[in-house]
């Protein structure tokens, strides 16, 4: 009888060592990215500030637009892979 309680006991005590621990890192999940983010975003207050952006007269805007739309029309040049094997010196 005592034999038996002690293996029991001792599978108890092998058994607790397989349980899973949350380890440091798992605990601090997603801190890194919140982190990165809140420093990455230069106001955190501008979606409430509803006043329009008066950075760029009309002129240089249109130009701008009109650049960006114009890249869309002519189609891009594949770009070239070029790989040499076995070229030594």
């Amino acid at each position: 009888m005592r034999q038996g309680l002690i293996l029991i006991l001792g599978l108890l005590i092998l058994a607790g060592g397989c349980t899973a621990c949350p380890s440091r890192l798992e605990l601090a999940s997603g801190a890194s990215f919140q982190s990165q983010k809140f420093n990455q975003i230069l106001d955190p207050e501008a979606g409430r500030n509803l006043k329009p952006v008066e950075s760029l007269d009309s002129e240089a805007t249109e130009i701008a637009l009109e650049k960006y739309r114009e890249s869309f029309k002519k189609p891009r040049e594949p770009e070239k892979f070029l790989m040499e094997i076995g070229r030594g010196r």
